[in-house]
């Protein structure tokens, strides 16, 4: 069987800046597939409140006001162009709306909802739309699963942009170049109950069920592209928080924990695939291996995320014969 190159991101979170630069990243590396593990939208919206001068900036007089999580600043016409940019870049939906309007948005929590669904599809559309474009230049496939933070309205929407270029793997198993890709885009429950989330007995058994459906003869040609690491590796351990969501240092240093899951470990353990391809973890980006029940040390692998600072985390992987040749963790 020949080389495959596959690149590996996840947790993009909306940040238009890393979209920009994953539409750019198969100049520089020649992939066969690119794998999109989940997490493609952002987690804010950010109102950019019109009050027609009310607010004075320096010497002028500003007509716009932003409050980003209680940083309250007074904009001006020629800047307002500028902070939408920047809010883009770090994965936030800006729109521009009066005070009446603000004030009837803040008191409906449907509507909110419904303004915030359709701000990240619009902007999805667009930053997807320009990696699809890129990619189709080249004939690089892009397999793409929404993530825990993804609403139910994105899934339906990523399913529904299937095309020679993109190719949706959530719940499903795709074949490439004789590889099957499994992706599963839950996770297990969080401290902040997103949109997505599964029962660790669910996920097995939903994850199970695909597995199924490869031919069991070929699990060595099986890539598990799920959203959710493997527990008790390195590449689940997350900043350990208090209650009040708070990280807890001791000694100087920020604590860590594992916080992957245990039945993605114990699916690795039982049906031993060629490697296992995650995300979630922002901060834990690498490589590391899972040993499976009949001895094969499976690797498993995160790219970890910085999107909130425009930067693409990438995993460049090589893959003969049936293994996991050589990888590149990439930050760009």
């Amino acid at each position: 069987m020949g080389r495959l190159r596959v690149l590996l991101v996840s947790d993009l979170h909306g940040s238009s800046v890393a979209f920009g630069k994953l539409s750019n990243a198969i100049k520089f590396y020649k992939a066969d597939v690119v794998v999109f593990a989940g997490d493609l939208t952002g987690k804010a919206l950010v109102p950019i409140v019109r009050e027609d001068g009310s607010f004075s900036l320096g010497s002028g007089v500003s007509k716009y006001v932003v409050n980003v999580f209680g940083d309250v600043k007074a904009v001006g016409d020629k800047d307002l162009d500028k902070v939408i940019k920047e809010l883009r870049s770090r994965g936030y939906y800006p729109f521009i709306i009066d005070r009446t309007g603000y004030e009837e948005l803040a008191n409906n929590r449907d509507r909110v909802r419904e303004t915030f669904v359709k701000l990240m599809i619009n902007a999805l559309e667009e930053d997807l739309g320009k990696v699809v474009n890129r990619y189709r230049e080249t004939g690089v496939k892009l397999l793409v699963m929404p993530g825990n933070d993804d609403y139910p309205e994105v899934a339906d929407y990523v399913k529904k942009q299937a095309s020679d270029v993109l190719v949706p793997i959530d719940e499903d198993v795709v074949e490439f170049n004789g590889y099957y890709f499994l992706g599963f885009g839950y996770s297990t429950p969080t401290p902040w109950n997103t949109p997505r989330e599964v029962s660790e007995e669910e996920l097995r058994a939903r994850v199970e069920k695909l597995i199924r459906e490869v031919d069991q003869s070929r699990l060595n040609r099986l890539i598990m592209v799920i959203h959710d690491p493997p527990y008790n590796t390195l590449i689940d351990q997350a900043y350990q928080l208090t209650k009040d969501f708070k990280p807890v240092v001791r000694g100087g240093e920020v604590l860590r924990t594992h916080v992957g899951s245990k039945s993605v470990r114990a699916l690795i353990e039982e049906y031993s695939p060629l490697m296992g391809l995650h995300g979630h973890i922002h901060e834990a980006p690498g490589v590391d291996y899972v040993r499976s029940n009949n001895g094969v040390r499976v690797p498993v692998i995160n790219a970890g995320s910085e999107y909130s600072e425009g930067v693409l985390r990438m995993a460049y992987l090589i893959i003969e014969d049936s293994k996991l040749k050589n990888y590149f963790l990439v930050r760009g």
